[in-house]
């Protein structure tokens, strides 16, 4: 009887061992991927689906997708490396690869800027327009949210505007709010600008258009193995070559191309590096 009690448990370690060595083997199958919330976090997931089921496909992974409740949460993940690939914006790229272990997996070649929106039916006609007025920015730590910022600060010649801010979580917030009267004006990307409505955008006009700087960076995280990071970087070309962009938002917000980011274009980014830092709690 205890013969059959030792080979009983020996048979139960065996299996709890294999069931062990099961669920490493799928955590190592599953990536995390997260999305820069510049749309509500309701509306990405079904957003980057498409997308999301491509890329798990052509490597063999499972991949979630997800993103954080707003702008701080999100680059406060990326930033702890919480997140095994991330889209994000390219400060916040720059700086996660400078000091959280991300690799670059491919630069979007698309560029931003920032516009300034005013309800079409309002008497403003540039930034001037504007002095005393309450202006919608995006998140503080957004890159579009430092360029919305120099619309109003002393040029060469004139004088700084002053403006009252109001913050926003997600930038589609700040036009309805011009539209609404609860501000006189809003700052968005103007690659977000094109994803909204376009009966929303017949009510609105452009009084002020930012330098352009580079687009979303796509990053993955130096533990995932090479072999992996490799297959990511092909499926994510693949893609973004391939898809409709008509109806995948992913396509429409990121060019593919296969450069990195230069030194040029990191030195157009140091000083919101710099001030992304300055920021951060």
């Amino acid at each position: 009887m205890h013969a059959n009690r030792r080979v009983k448990g020996k048979w139960l370690c065996l299996l709890a061992l294999l069931l062990l060595l099961s669920a490493a083997h799928a955590a190592t199958d599953e990536l995390t991927w997260g999305i820069e919330p510049f749309l509500h976090p309701r509306n990405l997931a079904p957003t980057f689906k498409t997308s999301r089921d491509f890329l798990g496909e052509r490597t063999g992974t499972r991949i979630v997708t997800t993103t954080g409740a707003n702008y701080d949460q999100f680059v406060t993940s990326v930033l702890h490396s919480e997140y095994d690939m991330a889209l994000v914006g390219p400060h916040t790229g720059l700086l996660a690869m400078q000091k959280a272990g991300y690799l670059p997996l491919l630069q979007c070649e698309s560029t931003l800027k920032a516009i300034l929106l005013v309800d079409k039916s309002s008497a403003y006609r540039t930034p001037q327009d504007l002095k005393g007025k309450l202006v919608a920015l995006p998140d503080h730590l957004t890159i579009t949210s430092m360029l919305g910022a120099e619309f109003f600060r002393a040029q060469a010649g004139a004088p700084a505007i002053e403006v009252q801010y109001r913050y926003n979580d997600f930038q589609v917030d700040g036009p309805l709010m011009a539209l609404k009267g609860e501000v006189a004006a809003a700052v968005m990307a103007d690659e977000v600008y094109d994803l909204i409505s376009p009966h929303i955008r017949a009510d609105l006009r452009i009084i002020g258009e930012s330098r352009r700087v580079p687009g979303l960076s796509l990053l993955v995280h130096k533990r995932v193995p090479a072999e992996r990071r490799e297959r990511l970087r092909e499926a994510s070309l693949e893609f973004l070559r391939t898809a409709d962009p008509r109806v995948n938002l992913f396509v429409r917000t990121c060019v593919a191309s296969e450069k990195s980011l230069g030194e040029d274009a990191q030195r157009q980014l140091a000083p919101y590096v710099e001030e992304l830092k300055r920021r951060l709690p």
